[in-house]
């Protein structure tokens, strides 16, 4: 019984990590995973391949699935494989429920890990081993093994990874009564959800239920109401919705103390073969059976919750069955039985509450490690609004620099344009005081000699070749200055 209820404990713990995206082949394709070229793919498909292997299919079948790897070692390039394979033989121990046996392989899987320095594996690793050892009732090692694996998922900047992490440290927080601390890291994981738009509505749902659960074990029935609306009105999402549904619908009735109807219908879950049916649901069913008055049938599930094994490391769990025992002895007048019954919780209370001292401690290093997350985020977004400061002014730069130079090159060429200008005007100038006037000079001053000639005709034909000369060469000057207007225009 006990391996039942850990491996449907344990596999839905997992399945919160079969991130869509992350199945970029079919599961159970090894071969096509193998194939893959980049290694994180690679790494990941195998990860999912082996979890798929581990929920859906019998223990040997990971045996199995090893050996078949195993033989496709020289032809493929397998990133950490002996790591890989510890964490196979790590799922085939927890799934015949050898948890020091798992843990071992676990460990060392981390060892080489850590060795490789691969940040995926790592937090994998440390994820699973936050399982075994909240099974097992290690739940300060457990916190700290989450806490870990909550680092990677930062390191690797998967809001997804960080938002799984968050669950788990969240339920083991429920586990030891600290509600308001599950409530902290539940909306922590609902905010990263909807900051980074992670479209995947199953982690809703379990969110939504977590806090539920909190709120019931809270007696806030506002908030357990809310949040079992919301429940009932969500349309998708995992084959757990309706348990979802269905438990915290028993737990209005609780609250509302309506313990007739709440055993009514949690007795009928028992046979319901959609309901995911656990010790939560019996103990819940013991609690209403107290309730109402009877003493009896509360009496016997109690005793059989504390007869099996997987409560031998919850004195959190404990604690509650032999007090709710003790008012049952002391109700039928069995006072040694209720004393003893007492002084039993009185011990549990105790190892809890020693438990609960060591996971304040590390709750705050945790908070230190939220801070130091968040400062991480921001200096990475202060970092790229960094490098588009550094680009505006580059680009400020280039552009001053480009609008400098372009004005200088045209005061530049106004400039030598300037010059050629009165260059010409120079040249103009010069042609016209010289040639212009010497051949006007020349053409005047023959005809002052006609004018003062007694004898116009005869001396008219002496100088008329010096007259026509003098005056082409005038009207060449002339050209010669209006072609030079013309380049200048």
């Amino acid at each position: 019984m006990s391996a039942k209820i850990f491996t449907i404990l344990l596999g839905l713990c997992l399945a919160l990590h079969l991130k869509v995206t992350a199945t970029i082949v079919k599961p159970d394709s090894l071969i096509n995973i193998l194939k893959l070229k980049n290694e994180d793919l690679k790494e990941r498909g195998l990860i999912n391949y082996f979890r798929n292997i581990w929920q859906e299919n019998p223990p040997g079948s990971l045996i199995e699935a090893k050996n078949e790897l195993n033989k496709l070692v020289p032809n493929y390039s397998i990133p950490n494989k002996v790591a890989i394979n510890y964490f196979i033989d790590n799922l085939y121990q927890s799934r015949l429920v050898n948890m020091k046996a798992a843990e071992t392989a676990l460990l060392k899987a981390i060892d080489l890990a850590q060795l490789a320095e691969d940040d995926y594996l790592l937090y994998i690793f440390f994820s699973h081993l936050g399982f075994l050892q909240t099974y097992t009732g290690n739940t300060i090692d457990a916190v700290s093994s989450f806490r870990i694996a909550k680092k990677e998922a930062i390191v690797l900047k998967d809001a997804y990874l960080e938002v799984v992490i968050d669950i788990n440290i969240s339920d083991i927080y429920y586990k030891n009564n600290f509600y308001n601390q599950s409530l902290f890291y539940l909306t922590q994981a609902l905010g990263l959800i909807n900051k980074h738009n992670i479209n995947v509505q199953r982690l809703k749902n379990a969110i939504y239920n977590n806090k539920a659960e909190n709120y019931f074990r809270m007696n806030d029935i506002d908030s357990l109401e809310k949040y079992n609306t919301i429940l009932h009105d969500t349309k998708t999402g995992t084959f757990r919705l309706y348990s979802y549904r269905k438990r915290t619908d028993y737990y209005l009735q609780l609250l509302h103390h309506n313990y007739p109807a709440a055993i009514k219908n949690i007795t009928a879950l028992k046979t319901d073969s959609l309901f995911q049916y656990d010790d939560t649901d019996e103990q819940n069913l013991a609690d209403a059976y107290f309730n109402a008055g009877q003493l009896n049938p509360a009496k016997n599930i109690l005793t059989k919750l504390l007869a099996k094994e997987a409560q031998n490391n919850h004195p959190e769990v404990k604690l509650h069955l032999y007090r709710v025992l003790g008012e049952i002895a002391e109700q039928q007048s069995n006072y040694e039985l209720a004393a003893n019954n007492l002084k039993m919780a009185l011990q549990q209370s105790e190892d809890h509450i020693s438990r609960l001292t060591q996971m304040g401690n590390i709750s705050a290093e945790m908070k230190i490690d939220d801070m130091e997350g968040t400062y991480l985020h921001k200096e990475e977004v202060y970092q790229r609004q960094r490098l588009w400061l550094i680009l505006l002014v580059v680009m400020a730069i280039f552009v001053i620099v480009t609008v400098i130079m372009f004005y200088r090159n045209i005061k530049q060429k106004r400039y030598y344009e300037q010059l050629l200008f009165t260059a010409r005007q120079e040249e103009l100038a010069f042609i016209n005081s010289h040639d212009v006037r010497r051949h006007l000079s020349n053409i005047l001053g023959i005809i002052d000699v006609l004018k003062r000639s007694d004898d116009k005709y005869a001396d008219y034909l002496q100088v008329e070749d010096y007259l026509l000369s003098a005056a082409k060469d005038l009207d060449e000057s002339i050209k010669n200055i209006s072609r030079k207007l013309d380049k200048q225009e």
